[in-house]
């Protein structure tokens, strides 16, 4: 990070949550970036929070993607009482085998757990998720997908947002806008890094219009203005505090380097949760 090194305990985050929401952002390469450096991005993040005693949320696909990604962190840099959680939504495993459920679960070592959820977004027991004779209707994805973003923000403590689609999404506005919106309603610290584009850019320059002068004026591209009117409508809240300073926080919002992005989150979710110790 830019000026001297600031270092935070190594349990600094011991027990805490932490949700990351990323996927591929179309302006990747406008910004001269690939979706390699988004993978690396998420690689230091996870490694920093298992470093600081944290616990990395990720709702993606099994064994595939940036879950594998965060896994492979957790695997090797958490500790013992676990690192990372992986939250299933109901769309992803309800069409898979229940064999293939629980070769899966087998497979992750102490360091990570599997939680699948229901349609409406309640954990279930691995035996009550997958199908034993696979049904050619899909369940209702964008009930499954809003009904997990709400369950990860009631259980986390913060949520780093990264890149996003912006078009293209299933529901009405892009899941990581969703998700987004659905931190600040349960009053959680938000963490954009929007130095990616995407929907955390979008997501950012509503909430924080002033962090993004450097922005150009045609990104994020394919931007509807009615999917931009619903997103800002969503993002309508108050913004938490997120124990960043201003300058810190205008960087958050500009860098793409992962070191930059770790360092800032673990650094201000660690001074946010002493300052609320602190208030009690």
């Amino acid at each position: 990070m830019k000026g001297d090194p600031q270092l935070v305990p190594r349990d600094a985050l011991a027990g805490q949550k932490i949700v990351i929401s990323v996927s591929e952002s179309a302006d990747l390469q406008r910004l001269g970036l690939s979706e390699r450096h988004l993978e690396l991005t998420i690689a230091e993040l996870s490694r920093a929070i298992a470093i600081a005693g944290g616990v990395v949320i990720y709702a993606g696909g099994i064994n595939v993607g940036f879950t594998t990604v965060v896994l492979e962190q957790a695997e090797r840099y958490g500790h013992a009482t676990g690192s990372f959680e992986h939250v299933i939504p109901y769309s992803e495993h309800a069409t898979r085998p229940v064999s293939q459920l629980t070769d899966y679960t087998a497979s992750l070592g102490v360091k990570s757990t599997v939680k699948l959820l229901d349609i409406d977004g309640v954990p279930a027991p691995v035996r009550h998720g997958g199908v034993d004779v696979l049904d050619v209707n899909a369940p209702d994805q964008q009930q499954a997908l809003s009904a997990m973003r709400r369950y990860t923000s009631e259980i986390a403590t913060a949520r780093v947002v990264v890149g996003g689609k912006v078009s293209g999404f299933a529901g009405e506005m892009p899941g990581v806008a969703e998700e987004a919106a659905a931190t600040l309603r349960a009053a959680k610290p938000l963490y954009v890094a929007g130095g990616f584009g995407g929907a955390a850019t979008l997501v950012g320059s509503i909430i924080a219009p002033e962090l993004y002068d450097w922005l150009p004026s045609e990104l994020p591209v394919d931007v509807q203005d009615r999917v931009r009117d619903l997103v800002a409508s969503a993002l309508d809240v108050r913004l938490p505090p997120d124990g960043l300073s201003d300058p810190e926080r205008a960087l958050l919002a500009e860098t793409h380097r992962p070191s930059d992005i770790a360092t800032l989150v673990v650094l201000g979710l660690a001074r946010h949760l002493d300052s609320s110790s602190g208030d009690e």
